[in-house]
């Protein structure tokens, strides 16, 4: 619905100053009415929105194969909780940064990247794997930073970003760190990879934008096309659906996408950030982490699948007459400004907010 919400301004010169010619021996009257509009659009029925943890710097979260674990990483450590949050331990800190863990497809292990150190070698961050205790830890990866393992449903591949190449691109392994295959050879970066349920497509993202891609390297498909940064995709559980993060609004909200990027929705819509979404393998949570309360903590929302409706995406960025368009207010500015073009500035639309900025020589009482 359309909110509106107005600032009235104030006579603070007489208007005998102000000259249409020039202004020299007093100040210029700037006076701004304001006109904030939003657009609050539908969201799907959240039943729960729950706080998991209470610790600084958590992130990406992952859920065990059956729904009842979470597996994340805090502090530069790995742990891991149930899904009601209860029963947090950490399962490994080898005093280094350790982050993006993973369970593999029947959840006796996980995979995580890791900062390491060779002799008389910079520090690089590679892909290390260890049994779902947090025992028997082996690293798969050398040399170049390497990170972002997501393990195929059938448990016979490892995605994964590199950038052995030089910058980072989609790589393919064996769970035991063999056969590294690359996918994508593009220009920029490429990070985040999710696996579609059915094991044949890998979501990620690049410069900004989602795109999926074969297991057999076919050519890269883009999903979405627009001046924000649209990153850190997962695939739903049936693979119809791509929750993701974007800062559409500004700050950083969790977002569903169709799987053929046709057609798109909000999921949230807090003043903070929301990022690393993970739908549940039973398709019924998604876990996130925000900074609502603060800190990044891992939070987990129930949604109901009946009432997601995605709405067709236009990539087209909108003129301010589209989205106004049916608006008695500014159907009425608009022919203020056709009628008092010198008072008349312009209109600045930022995100989903739509500034109208004034300047007035006489006192403006009401357009509305």
């Amino acid at each position: 619905m359309w909110s509106l919400f107005t600032i009235q301004s104030r006579k603070l010169i007489n208007r005998e100053i102000i000259s249409r010619k020039r202004v020299t021996r007093k100040l210029l009257l700037l006076s701004f009415l304001i006109l904030f509009i939003s657009y609050s659009s539908a969201a799907p029925v959240i039943e729960s929105d729950v706080k998991l943890t209470n610790t600084t710097n958590a992130n990406h979260p992952s859920w065990s194969p059956d729904s009842k674990k979470i597996v994340y990483a805090a502090n530069q450590a790995i742990w891991i909780m149930n899904s009601d949050g209860s029963g947090q331990k950490k399962l490994y800190d080898g005093m280094a940064w350790e982050g993006e863990p993973v369970f593999n497809e029947d959840g006796s292990k996980i995979y995580f990247a890791t900062e390491s150190k060779k002799a008389f070698s910079a520090r690089y961050i590679s892909i290390h794997v260890m049994k779902s205790d947090g025992s028997e830890g082996v690293k798969l990866t050398e040399t170049a930073d390497s990170r972002n393992p997501a393990v195929s449903p059938d448990g016979n591949l490892v995605v994964y970003s590199s950038r052995v190449s030089g910058n980072y691109d989609i790589w393919t392994m064996s769970p035991n760190g063999t056969d590294n295959n690359r996918l994508t050879d593009a220009a920029g970066d490429e990070s985040s990879p999710s696996w579609n349920p059915d094991g044949n497509t890998i979501v990620y993202s690049a410069n900004g934008d989602i795109f999926t891609i074969g297991v057999n390297a076919v050519k890269p498909v883009q999903l979405t096309s627009d001046t924000y940064n649209n990153i850190e995709p997962s695939y739903s559980p049936d693979g119809n659906s791509i929750v993701y993060t974007s800062n559409v609004g500004g700050d950083y909200d969790l977002w569903i996408l169709s799987a053929d990027g046709s057609s798109h929705m909000k999921l949230t819509n807090d003043l903070s950030d929301e990022r690393a979404p993970a739908w549940s393998p039973d398709g019924r949570k998604i876990a996130y982490i925000s900074n609502k309360d603060g800190e990044f903590n891992i939070w987990v929302m129930t949604v109901e699948n009946d009432s997601i409706e995605l709405e067709e995406v236009d990539d087209d960025v909108p003129e301010v007459s589209e989205k106004v368009i049916d608006n008695e207010y500014m159907l009425k500015l608009r022919d203020y400004a056709a009628n008092k073009p010198r008072e008349f500035i312009g209109i600045v639309l930022l995100g989903s907010f739509l500034f109208v900025v004034l300047i007035v020589g006489t006192f403006l009482r009401k357009i509305s």
